[in-house]
């Protein structure tokens, strides 16, 4: 038997919360036992929901993608303007961005794969803007600031400290082919491009690690109650 609006009387999907037509909200049920039971508001008809509801996969990518712009714009920027430990912001963030999913879509079955999913969405986005940020920023350090010595002078003494530790763990290292490499123009953007990469992994695994703690946190705070 299809499900229908009890306002307007329109066939619904088995995944509607709301009327396409009307806007009116529908009502969902979760069982003790896991079951998924959909019911029209006023109309007394129950369908049970499919297994996709069931397992908690059915993420509505628009809002998602909406909301993880939202904050992953915010958080990359923080990423960017502060030190490499404020991707701790991006599992805060995440957490946030399934907070928000969770009252705007109450009735999704929220679990580690949502929550890994839509955190891996709000890493990649954090990610792009982080490194988009940072790379404006050196230009505008190296260029509008005249920066460029002090930004030599901190790569010079990374790669320094590098050479100097790969020496102590093997002396017949090349350790000064090693060192001519990376002070060279060709080494000091490669070495900028590794650690904004590496910047950029750990705000996505931060993200997804956060994204599961929120739907953990959310599905609990939820419990079986009928939800509108």
């Amino acid at each position: 038997m299809d499900l229908v609006c009890h306002r307007c009387n329109t066939t619904l999907d088995p995944e509607a919360y709301y009327c396409p037509m009307c806007g009116a909200p529908q009502v969902r049920y979760v069982a003790d036992e896991g079951e998924a039971v959909q019911i029209a508001a006023g109309a007394g008809t129950d369908v049970r929901a499919t297994p996709t509801d069931t397992a908690g996969n059915a993420i509505l990518w628009k809002m998602a993608i909406r909301i993880a712009a939202l904050v992953g714009t915010g958080v990359g920027i923080l990423s960017a303007l502060l030190a490499a430990g404020s991707v701790l912001w991006v599992a805060v963030g995440a957490v946030v961005v399934m907070g928000t999913y969770h009252r705007r879509r109450p009735l999704t079955l929220l679990g580690p794969r949502v929550g890994a999913r839509v955190g891996a969405l709000l890493g990649l986005i954090a990610a792009t803007v982080a490194f988009a940020a940072n790379a404006m920023l050196l230009v505008v350090q190296r260029y509008g600031m005249r920066q460029g010595n002090e930004i030599d002078t901190q790569l010079t003494g990374i790669v320094k400290q590098a050479a100097a530790h790969a020496a102590t763990m093997d002396p017949q290292a090349p350790v000064a082919a090693f060192t001519n490499f990376w002070l060279s123009a060709e080494g000091r953007i490669g070495l900028i491009l590794l650690t904004m990469g590496f910047l950029s992994a750990l705000i996505v695994l931060f993200a997804i690690a956060g994204g599961v703690l929120g739907a953990q946190i959310y599905r609990s705070s939820r419990g079986n109650k009928a939800l509108l």
